[in-house]
């Protein structure tokens, strides 16, 4: 008598060894087939025949044969990056970022775009449709060489439904945001909160390779973190996972926009570091600033960086200021996680003075438990460019290499079968 269980097994088998592969070249870049076999503890023979299924699905490419010092040379396998692209796109408190990206996170096209006037779902999703149409159309592409669309946005976001819940700077409640992303582009869309996305990036393509358990934390107009445990992504039974950015740091401080006091991001985000400056300026406080905008109430984010370059004193003791909060609350989440790595990003990071990062080390270092820090690396994320679309991207790079996406290939398309 036939048995299914047998059958559904074998094939999970024959698919799990295959992502098994794909991941390594992911990791590793182009390797042999002997490597491969030493690698997987599998034979040659079954290395072989998934060698040969992924290159029938055109995901591997043959590169040649490798020099050695000695014997024969071994033939190479790599990504075949040409075959299969992902959409990837970032929502933040200002912009939209869009990029087309092959398999192995490299970016072929993007464009950056600042939020329409009106931000409002309908407007919004518009704009992100004329964007993806005019990059396509500019590359040639065509829809099916798609797995499909990425979007990191910030706030709660339901990842399984699709469903914005609740961005704070675009003021939405509950917008199927999947849902109406694919019925005006139609491809497949995926949704995650920013911080998330940041996360995926770092696993495939970033400081973070080798972890699996670590933690991404973003300071940027808001602040927020990605936490990953065990190669997954860890959201929350309600999707609030990671809102370090209201975490409370000081007890006596400002009001936050969330209703309570003394919140990390009512302290630390650039938000706070620019609202800080322009009542100190109004105050009178000595400033480089005062030269470079009339009005205390023009300065912008880009006038702060540059003032903090120039070692601007006022700027310099907000900053770091702002700095200490922030190593306060990584300490926390370290407290509590244990993680193997603590990767920071965002533009205060990125722009961030040697005496400001110092400020959130020495912070950082200060407050956590020292038995949780012996292993812990605490590193600058070496992806600041476009990272949210990138991570938007690699929510689908990260469903075809560990979820349930299928690596069966359809007669003569270009696109790959979906059971999720």
């Amino acid at each position: 008598m036939y048995n299914t269980t047998q059958r559904i097994s074998k094939d999970m088998m024959k698919q799990y060894n295959q992502k098994l592969i794909l991941r390594i070249l992911m990791k590793n870049g182009a390797t042999s087939k002997s490597t491969l076999a030493k690698q997987t503890g599998l034979t040659l023979p079954a290395i072989a025949d998934i060698v040969d299924k992924l290159e029938n699905y055109q995901l591997i490419k043959n590169i040649g044969a490798s020099k050695t010092d000695r014997g024969r040379f071994p033939t190479l396998y790599d990504i075949e990056e040409k075959t299969l692209k992902v959409i990837g796109v970032g929502i933040t408190s200002k912009h939209i970022t869009i990029g087309i990206y092959n398999l192995k996170g490299e970016k072929l096209v993007h464009q950056s775009e600042d939020l329409p006037h009106n931000t409002s779902p309908e407007p919004l999703i518009n704009k992100i449709t004329l964007v993806i149409n005019h990059l396509l159309q500019k590359k040639g592409f065509h829809r099916s060489e798609f797995l499909g669309i990425g979007v990191g946005m910030h706030g709660i976001v339901d990842y399984q439904k699709g469903v914005a819940i609740y961005p704070p700077h675009l003021d939405w409640e509950n917008v199927p945001i999947k849902e109406q992303l694919e019925r005006a582009i139609d491809l497949p869309v995926l949704v995650d909160n920013d911080c998330n996305a940041l996360t995926l990036a770092e696993s495939w393509f970033g400081d973070a390779k080798e972890e699996n358990s670590f933690i991404v934390v973003n300071v940027d107009y808001g602040i927020g973190a990605g936490i990953m445990i065990d190669r997954k992504i860890f959201h929350g039974i309600d999707f609030g996972a990671g809102q370090i950015g209201h975490t409370i740091v000081d007890g006596d401080g400002p009001l936050c926009t969330c209703g309570n006091y003394g919140c990390l991001e009512a302290l630390a985000s650039e938000a706070s570091i620019l609202e800080q400056i322009q009542k100190k300026m109004k105050k009178g406080f000595p400033t480089i600033l005062h030269d470079v905008r009339e009005v205390p109430d023009d300065i912008m984010i880009s006038d702060v960086y540059e003032a903090l370059i120039k070692g601007d004193a006022l700027v310099l003791n907000v900053v770091e200021e702002a700095a200490r909060y922030v190593g306060i609350a990584v300490s926390t989440l370290v407290n509590i996680i244990n993680p193997e790595k603590i990767i920071l990003t965002g533009s205060l990071i990125s722009n961030a003075s040697k005496e400001t990062y110092s400020s959130l080390v020495d912070s950082f270092a200060k407050h956590a438990l020292k038995t949780n820090t012996k292993k812990l690396e605490v590193v600058k994320s070496n992806l600041m460019d476009h990272t949210i679309a990138l991570g938007a991207a690699s929510q689908w790079i990260n469903e075809l290499l560990l979820g349930s996406l299928s690596l069966k290939r359809e007669m003569g398309i270009n696109t790959l079968s979906q059971n999720m």
